[in-house]
């Protein structure tokens, strides 16, 4: 019959550590210290013993002992228990074959399959333990330790010393995971003929340390120290790449990671490129109680190779700069900036210093880098945003002089609440003012203010009804305009709108499950013909084209400086099938007919430049639950000649996906980024194992005929250790042509980037 007391003979395990190990096999009344240790029979411990049954003893001076013997010999003052020993403490507990506790002395000894479950989920195994009863002191024969990070600490024997210091008599570490027959060796380990565990600092220290993968040792070195698995950030180097580029030579850089304060860190980079030099890159972070603070950075001088000089300025260094903040100023609004700035366009194309090292703001534009300074407020529905832009331009034909500065641009949304029939009002004022070095300057002020009435109807019926009026006032200078003369002064504009839209969804069951959605849509807007003078500049309104997204909104201009002028009649259908498991169909298909027949104010190109509009289709096929089919069309309404298509299929399958996409455009928008009229690009992941994955991605050009870029990684990532190989192609600039890369990154848990 088992033996279960509650003993109040001092905190005996309220201070049992990680440090508390066990010592060598001696009959359990003994308290001394092995004389020597040999190796440790094995790194990988037994199995972690299980919680007890019963509630944990509250915090006092009591534990609970099961045993099924226990002595108490009231000459020596020793308790002595045999047979499955199971002492627990709150959520600490002892197991041993034998446990005695010497109350003269205060010294406790426990042997024969030593296992200590601590409640930060550490187990220590050892064949035997012996410690104070203060618990500053202990020494442990075979010591084992399984982290709660599952990694692994072992050794020959283990002292535990009054400063908070652990000495390993030859140790080992390795956060790699065990192998199922316990006979092969961890992917990568650490021996040391004396392991100290500082718990004051958190260090693990090494001294003859040797490196081994697979058992084999690879490297040697008299000292070495890393951080403890408990250490989430601490100053040191990260893991190293190393790579190699057609055009630049062999690249390799090893990044520092320096730890300021709780709320503050930093990363310097050296990095070389063989045939150019080197390029220091770095980035800042500063948290605070209401923001943060982001710095980075990356520069190169050019006199090692000798191959660049700014042709304005005769500079040799090159670099780029980037910064971002934001901060909460009250429960409603918050400010911030973004910085975005480098020497020369093809600085970042050639060198790519990486994301940690750019910018990483709210305007990430192709081609453009965009510095801002901004705040913003939100008050329920409404909103109110002022800022300050400047741009930089990476394109070679972008005058730098004839880019705006805007200084600044605002805006204020005010929602009404709904009226008694289910109305509001709706409000937004705008200011705009810019200039540039060679160019039109414009100051604008706008508001738009509208009535807005959704109508539901018994039979189902839906109506969007809305009356507007944009007031507008300009003050330009040298707006060209269409006479080739130049125009400085004010100009203004009232510009009301009316429209109205009719959709009828139907709803019916599927053969075979699932809904079938009809919807046919029709509206009319309603408003002057004109008001688009060529006194007013078009700087926010260049960029539009018909397509499924806006073929029934009533204004298709994505700014201010152009209105949508005359009367039109907007008519189409939006189709959906929901099926069962993830299956559905989705399409959306419209057109749009002038009502006037003068001042068309949309583009050549834009499908909206005729009477007739375009006829515009948006179809999402899903036969699976697995693959997306989409298809994006413009179709001419003359011609019925396509004037842009764009064609995607997306597989995707746990965290494995592809992607295949083709995209048709008659014309260019580079404005937009649109640089590659006729296109195929692929993209895909693929988790091959647990371990393993492979990515990919490629860009073609049809219309030129060759491949513009093309990407390929393997990556291997499990509990202790990654790799990854990259290989990457592109097109960077007509002047350096194509250039291949090849980098190659590893990261080893707790000595590189990934750690507790």
């Amino acid at each position: 019959m088992r033996e279960r007391l509650l003993l109040s003979v001092g905190p005996i395990l309220l201070g049992v550590t990680l440090a508390t190990g066990a010592l060598a096999q001696t009959p359990p009344t003994a308290a001394e210290r092995p004389k020597a240790w040999g190796e440790p029979r094995h790194l990988f411990p037994e199995t972690v013993p299980d919680r007890p049954n019963s509630p944990p003893i509250a915090i006092d001076q009591d534990f609970l002992l099961e045993a099924d013997e226990v002595e108490y010999d009231q000459n020596t003052e020793i308790v002595t228990a045999r047979g499955a020993v199971e002492i627990s403490q709150n959520d600490r507990i002892l197991r041993a074959d034998a446990i005695s506790y010497n109350r003269r002395n205060g010294i406790v000894t426990a042997a024969g399959h030593v296992a200590l479950l601590e409640p930060t989920g550490d187990v220590v195994f050892g064949d035997y333990l012996q410690v104070t009863s203060d618990f500053k002191e202990a020494i442990v024969e075979n010591f084992k330790a399984l982290l709660a990070d599952n990694s692994r600490l072992a050794g020959a024997g283990m002292e535990r010393l009054p400063n908070g210091r652990k000495v390993i008599t030859r140790g080992v570490f390795t956060p790699c995971a065990a192998c199922a027959d316990g006979d092969r060796e961890p992917l990568w380990q650490i021996k040391g003929r004396r392991i100290t565990h500082d718990e004051v600092k958190k260090d693990i220290i090494y001294e003859d340390a040797t490196f081994e993968v697979f058992g084999v040792p690879i490297l040697y070195t008299p000292y070495f120290s890393h951080p403890d698995p408990s250490v989430k950030r601490r100053s040191g180097f990260l893991s190293p790449k190393v790579g190699y580029s057609e055009n630049y030579g062999v690249i390799t850089g090893t990044p520092y990671y320096a730890v300021i304060s709780d709320s503050a860190d930093a990363t310097i980079e050296p990095r070389l490129y063989s045939r150019e030099g080197f390029m220091l890159a770095g980035e800042a972070r500063k948290q605070f109680q209401s923001g943060k603070i982001r710095v980075a950075g990356s520069g190169l001088d050019e006199d090692f190779a000798g191959n660049y000089e700014d042709p304005a300025t005769g500079r040799r260094w090159r670099g780029f700069f980037a910064s971002e903040g934001r901060f909460d100023l009250d429960e409603n609004w918050r400010a911030g900036w973004d910085v975005a700035r480098t020497t020369d366009r093809a600085f970042l194309r050639q060198y790519k210093p990486g994301g940690d090292y750019g910018a990483k703001g709210r305007y990430q534009v192709s081609n453009i880098l965009a510095s801002d300074v901004f705040a913003e407020g939100f008050f329920g529905r409404s909103y109110v945003d002022v800022q300050a832009i400047a741009f930089q331009s990476l394109r070679d034909f972008d005058d730098p002089k004839k880019l705006a500065k805007i200084h600044p641009y605002g805006t204020a949304d005010w929602v009404g609440n709904r009226d008694g029939i289910g109305g509001n009002f709706r409000v937004t004022a705008n200011v705009l003012s810019l200039s540039r070095e060679a160019g039109t300057d414009s100051s604008r002020i706008s508001n738009l203010a509208g009535y807005y009435l959704p109508i539901v109807t018994s039979g189902g019926h839906m109506f969007d009804l809305a009356a507007t009026l944009q007031l507008d006032g300009y003050s330009v200078n040298d707006v060209m305009q269409s006479d080739g003369t130049e125009y400085s002064g004010s100009v203004g504009r009232a510009h009301p709108r009316l429209s109205a839209y009719w959709h009828y969804p139907l709803i019916a069951p599927a053969i075979g499950g699932g809904s079938l959605i009809v919807e046919p849509i029709a509206g009319v807007v309603l408003s002057p013909i004109g008001n688009n003078p060529d006194k007013i500049p078009n700087e926010d309104s260049r960029t539009v084209e018909l397509d499924a997204s806006n073929i029934f909104s009533p204004n298709r201009f994505s700014g201010r400086d152009r209105v949508d002028n005359g009367s039109r009649f907007d008519y189409g259908a939006k189709f959906s099938f929901v099926g069962t498991e993830g299956r559905g169909i989705s399409a959306t298909v419209g057109q749009s007919q002038r009502l006037s027949t003068d001042s068309n104010a949309y583009p050549v190109g834009s499908g909206l430049e005729g009477k007739s509009s375009d006829l515009v289709g948006n179809f999402v096929v899903t036969p699976v639950s697995w693959l997306d089919l989409a298809y994006r069309v413009r179709i001419d309404q003359a011609t019925y000649r396509t004037e842009r298509e764009e064609l995607s299929a997306t597989v995707t399958h746990g965290l494995s996906g592809f992607s295949l996409s083709y995209i048709n455009y008659e014309r260019a928008f580079p404005e937009a980024g649109v640089v590659r009229p006729r296109s195929i690009e692929g993209a895909g992941v693929a988790q091959v194992t647990d371990n393993w994955g492979v990515y990919g991605q490629m860009a073609y050009d049809l219309k030129d005929g060759n491949t513009t870029e093309y990407a390929a990684g393997l990556l291997y990532r499990d509990e202790c250790f990654g790799m990854l190989i990259a290989y990457s192609a592109d097109y960077i600039d007509p002047r350096l042509g194509r250039d291949q890369t090849i980098f190659v990154k590893l990261w080893l848990k707790y000595l590189g980037d990934f750690g507790g």
